[in-house]
């Protein structure tokens, strides 16, 4: 049968529609900030033991903040609420969208994070791709509390 040339979906063979679901789901992994935040804090860890979750939301409170690094109290009570929700989306939806990924493993009985290969790489490609853009200013948010600072990258084969 030939394809149809009006049709695209005709032209594209099992191979390319593989590639595309594997491009859709690195693309849909690292669009929220939240969870790019949490990939390259467990990479910047130097043990590879893993990490309380509630230390991984400190750290995405301070980023969301635009702060560099420091313990949580020093920001004072008023990010007590901003800590608890971004703590809840990270136990509820981004940890465990990064642990069906394969990205990090999450323990939900003791709480904690580990950083796997697949997420590994995927840090690599978003230093890469910042590294490719000539920008390494930091922090992810911005208004609207997206950012193309972090452009998703190719997606991995």
């Amino acid at each position: 049968m030939l394809p149809v040339i009006s049709d695209p979906e005709s032209l594209s063979t099992p191979a390319d529609a593989a590639d595309a679901a594997a491009t859709d789901a690195v693309f849909d992994l690292l669009s929220d900030w939240r969870r790019r935040a949490v990939l390259r804090y467990l990479d910047r860890l130097e043990n590879t033991d893993p990490v309380p979750l509630s230390d991984v939301a400190d750290h995405v409170v301070l980023e969301d903040d635009g702060q560099d690094s420091g313990p949580l109290a020093a920001t004072g009570d008023a990010l007590l609420g901003t800590r608890k929700r971004i703590h809840i989306s990270l136990r509820h939806t981004h940890v465990p969208k990064l642990a069906d990924a394969g990205a990090l493993e999450f323990d939900p009985e003791t709480n904690t994070v580990a950083l796997c290969e697949t997420g590994e790489e995927l840090v690599s490609q978003l230093q890469n791709e910042r590294q490719g853009r000539g920008g390494d200013s930091g922090g992810d948010s911005d208004s609207d509390g997206d950012s193309d600072e972090d452009a998703v990258p190719e997606a991995m084969t």
